[in-house]
C-alpha cells in the first residue's frame, strides 16, 4: 500500500509545473469497521492556529483530487492564509449527513512539495440493534398498565453494538412520548412526553463491542391512552449519535376517588342538609359514574341501618343525588323529589363527563356531587350505609 502511495505522488509531482507553489497533504482513510467505504466522504484541512472556519477540502477516493480509492490529496496553499514550513495543520472527515466522520489528525508542513499523514479510520456510528419498552408486567407484551393516582415505572432498554469498542460510548438519553399527540422534540408534559437525559450504559453487557442501555421513566396515571414511542439516542466520543425506537400501548385506566366518609346532618326537617361529595378522576379517560347503595350487603334494598327507633332501616330510594346542580338550604319534600334522583341497589350509570387530568401543577379533574336523605318517621339514633361509586368510560372519549 505504501509503495502505491509513493508511486502516485511521484506521478503527481512529475506532472506539476516546475514553478508550482502547491504543497500537497496526502493520506489514506481506511473504511469504517462496519464495512462502509471511505470513498465519497469529505475531508477538511485547516490551521488550528487560525480556526476551522478557514479550511480547504477534498473528496476521498476516485471522485476527489487523488482519483484513487481511499486516498485524499489537499493543496494546503489553497488555505486562505496559505501554509508555511513547520505549520501544524489538522484534518478530519466531516459529516456528510450519514454520521460517518473521523478523529482529527495533525501533520507538520515539511520542506518538500508534499506531506503524508498518518492513516485515518472512518468512524462507525453506534449501532442500536434492539429497543424494547414495557412495564414490570411483561405479558402481554407492549402494553402498559398505569396505577390510579400514582406513577408507574416504565423501562426502555436497548442493545448497542459499538464497532470502536464499548468505551467510546459516552452518553445515552431517552424520550417516551405519545406517538399521536407528541413527537421526539416536544416539551415535557405528563400527559404525553417524558425525558431521561442520563440513561444507564451497562458496559458489562456482552462482549467488548456491546453495551446495554436502560432508560427509566415514571409515568403518571393520567398519561394518554395511546400508542407511545420510546426513542433511545446513544452518543460516542466523537459526538456522533444513533437512535432506535419501539412502540408500546398505554391501556385505558378507569379510576376515581371520593371521600371515604360523608356526614348527613338532620336539622329542621325530615330531609337532611345537602352533603357534597367531590369525585376525582384518577385515570386517563373521561368517565361517567356508576352509583348504587346498600346498608348491610349489596342489593339489600336499603340505604342505611339505624341504631334506634321503631324503624331501623332507611330504604334506598330515600337517598337521592344530583350530579350537576347544588340545591342548598331548606327544601320541601316535593322539591327534594324533583331536584334529586333516586339511589338504587343496583349500579345505575349516570352521565358525568368528568375529564381526566390535563394540568401538571393542579389537579382540575374533580367535580362535585350533591346528596340528601329523607328520614322517615320512627328513625332515631345514628345511621350508617354505603354508597358505591364506579367509573365507566364516557362515550366518545
Amino acid at each position: 500500500m505504501i509503495k502505491k502511495i509513493s508511486l502516485n505522488l511521484a506521478i503527481i509531482l512529475f506532472i506539476l509545473p516546475l514553478g508550482s507553489a502547491a504543497h500537497y497533504i496526502v493520506g489514506i482513510v481506511e473504511n469504517a469497521k462496519d464495512g462502509t467505504s471511505a470513498n465519497g466522504q469529505s475531508i477538511v484541512l485547516w490551521n488550528p492556529a487560525i480556526g476551522i472556519q478557514e479550511n480547504v477540502s477534498d473528496i476521498i477516493g476516485p471522485a476527489g483530487n487523488s482519483r484513487t480509492n481511499n486516498i485524499y490529496m489537499i493543496d494546503c496553499e489553497l488555505l486562505p492564509s496559505g501554509c508555511n514550513v513547520t505549520n501544524t495543520l489538522s484534518l478530519k472527515v466531516i459529516n456528510n449527513g450519514d454520521n460517518y466522520i473521523s478523529q482529527e489528525k495533525n501533520v507538520s508542513v515539511g520542506g518538500f512539495g508534499y506531506d503524508i499523514v498518518e492513516n485515518i479510520t472512518l468512524n462507525s456510528p453506534p449501532n442500536i440493534t434492539l429497543v424494547n419498552v414495557d412495564d414490570s408486567i411483561t405479558s402481554p407484551q407492549n402494553e402498559i398498565d398505569l396505577i390510579p393516582a400514582e406513577t408507574k415505572e416504565v423501562i426502555c432498554s436497548a442493545i448497542i453494538y459499538e464497532y470502536e469498542g464499548e468505551e467510546s460510548l459516552i452518553n445515552a438519553t431517552g424520550r417516551f412520548f405519545d406517538n399521536v399527540q407528541s413527537n421526539y422534540g416536544s416539551l415535557e408534559d405528563n400527559n404525553e412526553h417524558y425525558r431521561n437525559n442520563s440513561c444507564l450504559i451497562d458496559k458489562n453487557y456482552g462482549g467488548v463491542n456491546e453495551a446495554a442501555v436502560y432508560c427509566s421513566f415514571y409515568i403518571w396515571y393520567y398519561s394518554n391512552s395511546e400508542n407511545w414511542n420510546c426513542t433511545i439516542e446513544v452518543t460516542d466520543n466523537l459526538s456522533i449519535s444513533s437512535r432506535g425506537s419501539d412502540l408500546s400501548f398505554i391501556n385505558p385506566l378507569l379510576a376515581l376517588g371520593v371521600e371515604s366518609i360523608v356526614t348527613f346532618n338532620l336539622t329542621k326537617s325530615d330531609i337532611t342538609d345537602e352533603a357534597i361529595l367531590d369525585v376525582t378522576n384518577y385515570g386517563n379517560v373521561k368517565i361517567n359514574l356508576s352509583l348504587s347503595g346498600y346498608a348491610f350487603e349489596q342489593n339489600d334494598g336499603l340505604a342505611m341501618n339505624c341504631s334506634e327507633g321503631e324503624i331501623r332501616n332507611i330504604s334506598v330510594e330515600n337517598e337521592k343525588y344530583n350530579l350537576t346542580n347544588s340545591n342548598s338550604g331548606d327544601i320541601t319534600l316535593e322539591e327534594f323529589m324533583m331536584s334529586y334522583k333516586n339511589l338504587t341497589s343496583y349500579p345505575a350509570v349516570n352521565k358525568f363527563n368528568l375529564e381526566y387530568r390535563k394540568d401538571d401543577l393542579l389537579n382540575e379533574a374533580t367535580k362535585s356531587t350533591y346528596w340528601r336523605i329523607h328520614v322517615p318517621d320512627g328513625i332515631t339514633g345514628n345511621c350508617q350505609g354505603n354508597i358505591v361509586f364506579g367509573a365507566v368510560r364516557a362515550p366518545g372519549d
